[in-house]
């Protein structure tokens, strides 16, 4: 298959040099700063529900895949602010994440990274803690042990044990989990954790990735075997379409798997999925829940805007000059970062617990709630910001 053959069908909505106002940024920061700042007390020793209802937020254990991004976003406020009001918090969490690994909450799945890397590995980077380091560690091993198939050579959605239709499969959101076998492989120099993950991003070229640069959900194989059967998009529109989400783990997780393995085939690929990505934006930048849609009354997503802003700033760090996405991309970075900040921390009416709204996880399952509040909304919103005004940053997956 062909790649970086996508072309970018309106270059004239992301001029050079386009760049957000510092103040406005600035101000969205303090923002954000002031409310995760209001809710220090309560979230000392609590979580956040995985999405808001009618705005608000009830208060759970640390039990969910989004737990670990609530925590690392209390560790991105300490470093945009240098208040240790808000270390502290991510480091009264910890603990809890170590009786999560010692009684397998809820880790019987892909989401282990998103669990562990904005959390764990973020507070070992920001203090050097070794327990927390060799935690997380554990955490890469049990992953791998449980929840990677060297047959299939992906990370499996749930342990393979657990279907009963026929079929296992990994997803989109897997990119994002890869982060913690890269950097386990890093500090224990074992390396069957860099080449699970390499392996992940290939069955994600072959398997996930269409000839269009857009993207299916889940991939579906056969059990024990392993063969390919076909691709599914459960939380979008349907199964050919591409849910906004989704698309976006790849948009941020492909240029960070690049920054590991140093594979320059990923980067051809990674301008396909995220030029197909800025063909589909409607008028004001922030996407529909799934890119069936470009204008009229669907819900939007913001979260995948921000994660999306979020792939591209990590994408220039390394492009060269001359690259011509370079450009594109900070460009667009900016005006969907700008829209969000706009429309979407400010504005709905109701006093509401998240750092911005308008997250929609499924349009389909209304279960999930549409146009909510969700940690990991907060949390890569503020990691847009952080990457905006320190590119610098050292990231924590």
């Amino acid at each position: 298959m062909n790649r970086g053959t996508i072309k970018l069908n309106n270059p004239e909505r992301f001029p050079k040099g386009y760049e957000i106002p510092r103040e406005k940024v600035q101000k969205a920061i303090d923002l954000a700063l002031d409310k995760l700042s209001s809710k220090i007390d309560i979230y000392m020793d609590k979580f956040p529900g995985e999405c808001s209802d009618d705005c608000k937020f009830d208060l759970v254990e640390n039990i969910n895949w989004t737990h670990g991004l609530h925590t690392g976003t209390y560790f991105l406020a300490y470093e945009l602010s240098g208040d240790k009001r808000f270390l502290e918090v991510g480091k009264n969490h910890i603990p809890s994440y170590k009786k999560r690994l010692d009684e397998k909450i809820n880790l019987n799945d892909h989401d282990v990274g998103f669990v562990y890397s904005p959390s764990v590995i973020a507070y070992h980077k920001l203090t050097g803690d070794e327990a927390a380091k060799q935690m997380a560690i554990l955490a890469a091993e049990h992953l791998y042990v449980d929840g990677y198939s060297e047959k299939g050579g992906f990370i499996l959605r749930v342990g393979e044990m657990q279907h009963v239709s026929g079929f296992c499969r990994t997803m989109m959101d897997t990119l994002m989990n890869i982060p913690l076998f890269y950097w386990a492989g890093e500090q224990t120099g074992n390396y069957k954790f860099a080449d699970a993950a390499n392996s992940q991003v290939d069955i994600t070229n072959r398997c996930l990735i269409r000839e269009d640069g857009s993207s299916y959900h889940h991939y579906q194989f056969e059990v024990g075997t392993h063969k390919p059967l076909h691709g599914v998009t459960f939380q979008g529109n349907r199964d050919e379409s591409t849910w906004s989400r989704g698309h976006s783990w790849g948009v941020l997780g492909l240029p960070i798997a690049y920054t590991y393995s140093k594979d320059e085939s990923i980067l051809p690929l990674h301008r396909d999925v995220t030029y197909y990505m800025l063909n589909h934006l409607p008028e004001d930048y922030i996407p529909y829940w799934d890119y069936d849609y470009t204008d009229g009354d669907e819900p939007r997503d913001s979260s995948a805007a921000v994660i999306a802003v979020c792939g591209m700033l990590e994408a220039i760090r390394y492009l060269p000059d001359s690259a011509p996405e370079k450009e594109i991309y900070k460009s667009a970075a900016a005006k969907i970062l700008e829209s969000v900040i706009d429309t979407c921390a400010t504005g709905c009416g109701k006093d509401f617990d998240g750092l911005i709204y308008k997250v929609t996880p499924a349009r389909k399952m209304p279960s999930y709630g549409v146009e909510v509040c969700a940690s990991y909304g907060d949390y890569f919103y503020l990691e847009a910001l952080m990457r905006y005004v320190n590119p610098d940053w050292k990231r924590y997956w």
